[in-house]
């Protein structure tokens, strides 16, 4: 708290060389926090990769990957008594002090092993042709307990004797299967013609699917393929242009397959709770869907690659549209059924883009040598077909839409047009559209009566021009998804020195800042941002933040686009400057030298920690900013031997 001393005092109010408990108000002392708390992480990992080759003879291979990885992590944190107030525990007491212990497991094992077979017949004809399996068999465990009250802060070891005692975990276990042919033919080097099938089995999805076939009781996803390349520049009709070196044109389409979800959710599962502090008992906690299945996204492409003016310029092409069917959507359960969210398939996503590349060479000495690159793409998605309508999915206290016509991922909530800066403007927010009076806009309180807003609040903007502001006014307030995103590349070399430079950049996308929402809403006892000293205090005061009021009766830090920024940038991504000894021998053929460094820089309006920035890996989590720990700067060195 800003006004009170870390420091105790005696009865005469002299100071004293030790640090105070916690205010009058129940605010604690940070400085006590950091002295008496624990927060430990150990981690440990090893990986195994075996990756032999087998030429069976001249036109037939045998290669196969192994790959095994194992990490455990061991997390303890504990909460000291000193410097924190106690805090009540819902239907459980008070908690003067607590104690968290996890251990984490993950062991993953993936193969992929392939028979190639590559002919070339009567020197116009080339061949290649494969058949390879690939499996995964994942499994992650977590173990965590916590407890509360252990009397001392010198007490920090987990007994199972102390209060609030509560034990949770994950048990996840997942396997998939792909059998897959792939066969490349190409005529005169001209003309190309890649097919691919796929066929793909998951431990997460339902056994009686609408899409595929059964096999082994199980389902399976059919994958195709078709893509076709035409190597213009080698036509003779080509032979005269000399500022071509090479175009090729590019086509195809496929299909391909997601299982983006959480194990186990086509089945039904128990959890384990406590009841009354004394036994465990099983809760059902999720409804089989024995029929939940893939996301089938089907993609149409044409691209176009061009090399001119010898290769000074090179550029890259590409335009698709893709349509996913039998969406992954995380929808409200039934209520009779005491759960809250199920995953179901329905509906259809389309989607269409454009991606393009330039390499210039601006430098081509013997002694020197610079190129410069630019990247940048486009895409548009929009939700086509939704069964069952509309559905909102809550994120970190927001709210995302998912409805027909709207882009995936579209932030949903409350318009707003400033705040009040004196009475008179909130009396006459309001004007009736069929009688053309004026009055204030209110809320509606859980009896049914009415609370106008006053001078200091928010202004919400009216969707359903009744007076009233409730959830019927909600509007998309925010596209997570950018207008334009790329990057810009330079490699510049003098004599045996290289400097490779990284820009990343994002246009147009907005970001919710979560910790924007807690640290300006003004509600509480707790901390705010010096943002909140400009806020509304007075008659006629001009400002962007409104009054502050415990508890926040009027609603003014609710979802609304007061949490939605712009979160377009430009960043420095990484920088690497390395150089080659002028070593050769018989056993050492080279020595590269290297410093590198990464995330450096970022410019960018957005006020939160970091723009390049996402809650999780579902669509429902993209452009959140929910607190996690951003791109840090990293610096490294290092050599490159090469024998």
């Amino acid at each position: 708290s800003p006004i009170v001393s870390p420091y105790g005092f005696t009865q005469q109010g002299e100071i004293t060389p030790d640090y105070a408990d916690t205010d009058a108000l129940g605010i604690g002392n940070p400085i006590q926090v950091l002295l008496r708390s624990l927060n430990s992480t150990k981690t440990y990992k090893m990986n195994v990769n075996i990756a032999p080759v087998y030429r069976l003879n001249k036109h037939f291979t045998l290669t196969t990957v192994f790959d095994y990885n194992l990490y455990k992590g061991v997390e303890r944190r504990y909460v000291p008594m000193k410097g924190t107030a106690a805090r009540p525990i819902e239907g459980k007491g008070f908690s003067e002090n607590e104690l968290n212990s996890q251990v984490m497991r993950n062991t993953s094992f993936f193969s992929d092993t392939r028979l190639t077979f590559d002919k070339t017949f009567d020197t116009m004809h080339h061949l290649k042709a494969l058949y390879g399996v690939r499996y995964l068999d994942n499994y992650y465990e977590s173990d965590y307990m916590e407890e509360h009250n252990t009397g001392d802060d010198n007490n920090t070891i987990i007994t199972g004797s102390n209060d609030f005692l509560s034990v949770d975990g994950i048990n996840n276990k997942t396997k998939s299967l792909s059998n897959y042919l792939q066969a490349e033919y190409t005529y005169d080097e001209r003309y190309m013609l890649t097919a691919t099938m796929a066929v793909d089995g998951s431990s997460r999805f339902g056994r009686h699917t609408e899409g595929g076939f059964r096999f082994w009781k199980r389902s399976w996803g059919v994958f195709p393929s078709l893509n076709a390349g035409w190597l213009i520049s080698s036509e003779t009709f080509m032979q005269d242009l000399e500022a071509v070196n090479y175009a090729k044109l590019r086509a195809g389409y496929g299909l391909t397959g997601n299982d983006g979800m959480k194990d186990y959710e086509s089945m039904t599962y128990f959890t384990i709770v406590r009841y009354m502090g004394a036994a465990n008992g099983l809760l059902i906690s999720n409804l089989a869907n024995d029929a939940l299945q893939w996301e089938t996204t089907g993609r149409a492409n044409l691209g176009l690659d061009l090399g001119l003016f010898n290769d000074r310029l090179n550029l890259t092409m590409d335009v698709y549209s893709s349509r996913t069917n039998n969406l992954l959507t995380l929808r409200k359960a039934p209520y009779f059924s005491g759960l809250g969210y199920v995953w179901k398939n329905g509906g259809t996503l389309s989607n269409k883009g454009y991606e393009a590349s330039a390499m210039l060479k601006v430098l081509n000495n013997r002694m020197v040598k610079w190129e410069v690159g630019l990247g940048v793409g486009h895409y548009a998605n929009t939700i086509e077909e939704l069964p069952g309508g509309a559905y909102i999915t809550p994120v970190y206290g927001g709210d995302v839409l998912s409805a027909v016509g709207e882009a995936a991922g579209s932030f949903y909530g409350y318009k707003t047009r400033g705040v009040f800066k004196n009475q008179d403007e909130a009396a006459a927010a309001y004007t009736n559209p069929e009688t053309g009076v004026t009055g204030p806009l209110s809320i509606r309180n859980t009896d049914g009566s009415l609370t106008p807003f006053s001078a200091g609040d928010i202004q919400f903007e009216e969707v359903v021009k009744d007076g009233i502001i409730d959830e019927n006014d909600r509007q998309v307030i925010g596209n997570p998804n950018p207008d334009l995103y790329g990057n810009l590349t330079s490699r510049f070399f003098v004599g045996r020195f290289t400097l490779t430079t990284l820009f990343t950049y994002s246009l147009g996308n907005d970001l919710y800042n979560y910790n924007r929402s807690l640290l300006e809403a003004g509600k509480d006892l707790s901390n705010q941002t010096a943002v909140m000293i400009g806020r509304w205090t007075g008659e006629n005061q001009q400002t962007t933040q409104p009054r502050a009021v415990y508890g926040d009766p009027m609603g003014n830090a609710r979802f609304s686009d007061r949490w939605i920024e712009d979160g377009s940038y430009l960043r420095l991504k990484h920088l690497k400057l390395s150089y080659e000894l002028p070593l050769r021998s018989t056993y050492l053929q080279g020595i590269t030298m290297w410093a590198s460094a990464s995330n450096l820089y970022t410019w960018t309006n957005y006020l939160g920690l970091d723009p390049d920035v996402t809650g999780g890996n579902t669509v429902y989590e993209q452009g959140v900013d929910a607190g996690l720990i951003p791109n840090t700067p990293t610096f490294a060195v290092g050599f490159r031997l090469n024998l």
